[in-house]
C-alpha cells in the first residue's frame, strides 16, 4: 500500500532522524523521515498508521518540546495524488479541508484565544490569500 506522510512541526534543535524513529514507534513502519529546521515529515507504510500517529501525538512532547503532528498537505513525491485528493476533499471529493472524511475523527478547527495580527502587509495581497497560508 502506498504510504502517508504526517507533518511535524516546533521540532527542537538538534533533533535526528532516530529521535523521531523513537518518537512514533509503535505507530507502524516508517518508510522516510525528512528532517528541516524546526520541521520534518515522516512517511509511513501504511496511511492507516499514519492516522493513529497524528491522533495520539499531536500536542506530545519530543525532547522536551511540545510538536505538531499533522497529515502532511502535499504527497510525496511518487505517491498516489488520487489516494490523497479523496481522503482529503481534493479535485475529486470536493468539500474542502474539513469534509465528512477528514472532519469525522479530528473535528474542524477549534477557536481559541490566540489572535493572529498581520501589519504592513502589501496591497496586492488579500487576508483570505494569507488564510491559505496561516493554516
Amino acid at each position: 500500500m502506498v504510504g502517508s506522510r504526517v507533518y511535524v512541526g516546533g521540532l527542537p534543535y538538534g533533533v535526528r532522524e532516530r529521535d523521531l524513529e523513537r518518537f512514533f514507534k509503535g505507530y507502524g513502519r516508517t518508510r522516510d523521515i525528512l528532517i528541516k529546521n524546526g520541521y520534518g515529515f515522516v512517511e509511513f507504510e501504511d496511511y492507516r498508521d499514519a492516522d493513529d500517529a497524528v491522533y495520539e501525538l499531536n500536542g506530545k512532547e519530543l525532547l522536551g518540546e511540545r510538536v505538531v503532528v499533522e497529515p502532511a498537505r502535499g504527497t510525496a513525491r511518487g505517491s498516489n495524488r488520487d489516494r490523497y485528493d479523496d481522503r482529503y476533499g481534493g479535485r475529486r471529493g470536493g468539500g474542502g479541508r474539513y469534509n465528512d472524511k477528514s472532519s469525522s475523527r479530528y473535528g474542524p478547527p477549534l477557536r481559541t484565544e490566540y489572535r493572529l495580527i498581520v501589519e504592513n502587509l502589501s496591497s496586492r495581497v488579500s487576508w483570505q490569500s494569507l488564510m491559505g497560508v496561516c493554516y
